[in-house]
């Protein structure tokens, strides 16, 4: 049976007849008996708050722990980073990541590119591409849902659903399907098959995004559907036309002022040719050319300007017409294998 400690003054010690002494020995066994057990329960007090505050600390440790996103050891890939992949000279780029913590979804936005780096290449097939996908457990384990949408001939969205807000980062890996005809040789050796196994995986592009590294937050954020995310894309690029617009018009406006101060430098060195020597008339004539041949390129530069002008206004008016087709249904972009 455990003993439990009570107080001296509550043990029947005293008779009811006992003397002067008895009493006195009997006071002062209950004065510093008292004393043991006051201290006894304020040690018992402050070993009972250590134990909570260490099992407090502990559960919030986990709390913490559950909520929010663990720390990744691995490196987010920039925006806008051009990543190679595959044999045919195709690059790959995250242009936009949003996450909204409330409903676990995660989007990407995707945008391949060739070697020469510009907005639309022929030589791009997306149909030739796979994904593939690592990193987070619930990935892996198939609890969180992903949905490959492309939007246009050289974008795609990649939508991952029910993610964890602490998820820890997620990798979509691009592999280009295309027959490389200069790989297509017997493998004599083993040492052969292992050098084709190392070049083949060098081929592939991984694009990381992690939980703790600036993810755009959007709780407001919804799964739109391939209709909706394909219009959207050509709304963007209708935008990008625009602003490509308004870049070339400010150009022009700023070379057609860098043309007349050349003029107005024309102008003057020739007011100043009257009384100068030979020699001081040669450097003149020299700077009078000069001039005018920064003129005759910046001449150059505004009708290059005019003509891309043109050709981006033809482009929105195609893209415009792309989309009321889009809004009818007629998607026609490409489907990427499974």
């Amino acid at each position: 049976m455990q003993h439990v400690k009570v107080k001296y003054s509550q043990k029947p010690h005293l008779k009811e007849n006992a003397g002067w002494w008895s009493r006195f020995w009997y006071n002062w066994r209950i004065k510093q008996d008292n004393h043991r057990y006051n201290r006894y329960d304020q040690q018992r007090k402050s070993v009972t708050i250590r134990l909570l505050s260490l099992l407090g600390i502990g559960v919030a440790i986990i709390v913490y722990s559950m909520v929010m996103p663990r720390p990744s050891s691995t490196v987010s890939t920039k925006l806008n980073q051009a990543m190679a992949f595959g044999n045919q000279g195709a690059n790959v780029q995250l242009t936009q990541k949003i996450f909204n913590a409330n409903s676990g979804l995660l989007e990407l936005h995707f945008k391949f590119t060739g070697n020469t780096n510009e907005t639309t290449i022929s030589g791009i097939n997306m149909k030739r591409f796979k994904l593939s996908f690592t990193g987070d457990r619930y990935i892996q384990s198939g609890e969180s849902e992903y949905h490959i949408i492309p939007t246009s001939a050289n974008t795609l969205v990649v939508q991952f659903e029910k993610l964890k807000t602490n998820f820890q980062d997620v990798r979509v890996l691009f592999k280009d399907k295309t027959i490389d005809t200069a790989d297509i040789t017997a493998a004599t050796d083993d040492r052969d098959r292992s050098v084709k196994q190392a070049n083949g995986s060098d081929q592939v592009a991984t694009i990381i995004v992690n939980n703790d590294d600036q993810l755009q937050q959007d709780n407001n954020r919804v799964a739109k559907s391939k209709k909706q995310l394909v219009v959207a894309q050509t709304e963007a690029n209708i935008h990008e036309q625009k602003r490509r617009i308004s870049k070339n018009q400010t150009a022009i406006k700023e070379w057609k002022g860098a043309i007349k101060e050349q003029t107005e430098n024309i102008n003057s060195t020739r007011q100043q040719m009257k009384d100068m020597t030979n020699d001081e008339l040669d450097q003149a004539n020299e700077a009078i050319e000069n001039y005018e041949s920064k003129t005759t390129d910046l001449k150059k530069d505004i009708s290059n300007a005019k003509e891309d002008i043109s050709t981006e206004k033809d482009k929105i008016d195609q893209l415009k017409k792309q989309k009321m087709k889009q809004q009818n249904g007629q998607l026609n972009v490409p489907k990427l294998k499974e």
